[in-house]
């Protein structure tokens, strides 16, 4: 099969063992560790609307995380690279000053072959908030001087190959408004649970070893976090019993009544 379609030895290469070896080979004394926001006072009082459940979004935890950052932090400028639906900004924008989120053009999109479903979901559930920008380019070719020492958060959910990550992240860093400036990345964990180790290589790559203890895989949501001062933590706890459980109220909206939320 090899011989066939030699591109099959990527399915090995991004074998989740074979990159958590190669990840500990690379950080032999790293211990992941894991925080839990949903102790924090902020999260009795969540609301995460508009939530589609559709494919290639973000657990409503993972929102939940954005959304209890930004005001916990007293964030006021927020950075998104990977808009999609516009779900994640539509989460933190009622919390924030403005929200910059980050895409590529539909023209990039059409080219690779997406279809015009696809193109249209982009930034279906953000585009009415006035205090959030769209902008639209590669993450890797973006002119981003005029951001420049401006953000107080930063979430990177773009390409999740290592490489893109750390490439995401390094060109993220200098952004920050100040030292005390939070990133957040998406698909950290491959559930709730199990660490995604492409990712945490990247990540990892990218900041400063000095940075590295105040790293964090968050619990309930595939997102990790850099905490500048740092939070008590726990080492990853694969499978454990449960130490807390969530209670959801659905309730249906209809798209034309999103305005009125």
């Amino acid at each position: 099969m090899l011989a066939k379609q030699p591109s099959l030895l990527n399915l090995i290469l991004k074998n989740e063992d074979y990159l958590k070896a190669q990840f500990y080979k690379r950080y032999p004394q790293l211990q992941l560790q894991e925080i839990d926001v949903f102790s924090w006072p902020e999260a009795t009082d969540i609301r995460i609307a508009p939530y589609a459940f559709l494919s290639g979004s973000s657990y409503a935890t993972d929102f939940a995380l954005l959304q209890l950052i930004c005001r916990q932090f007293h964030v006021k400028s927020y950075f998104e690279i990977g808009t999609w639906r516009g779900e994640s900004a539509a989460a933190v924008a009622p919390y924030v000053n403005e929200v910059f989120t980050l895409n590529l053009p539909d023209e990039r999109l059409r080219a690779m072959g997406q279809s015009e479903a696809y193109i249209s979901s982009h930034r279906f559930f953000s585009s009415s908030f006035p205090n959030v920008t769209h902008l639209f380019a590669d993450s890797a070719e973006i002119d981003l001087a005029p951001y420049r020492g401006q953000m107080d958060c930063i979430f990177i959910d773009g390409d999740h190959s290592a490489e893109a990550v750390e490439r995401d992240t390094k060109r993220m860093l200098p952004l920050r408004k100040n030292e005390q400036s939070i990133l957040i990345w998406h698909d950290a964990k491959s559930d709730a649970e199990y660490p995604r180790y492409e990712v945490l290589m990247g990540i990892y790559n990218a900041m400063p070893p000095a940075l590295h203890a105040h790293i964090y895989l968050v619990k309930h949501s595939l997102c990790a976090v850099y905490l500048p001062k740092g939070h008590p933590s726990q080492p990853i706890a694969i499978n454990a019993l449960p130490t807390r459980a969530f209670e959801f109220q659905l309730r249906s909206i209809e798209v034309s009544d999103l305005k009125s939320l």
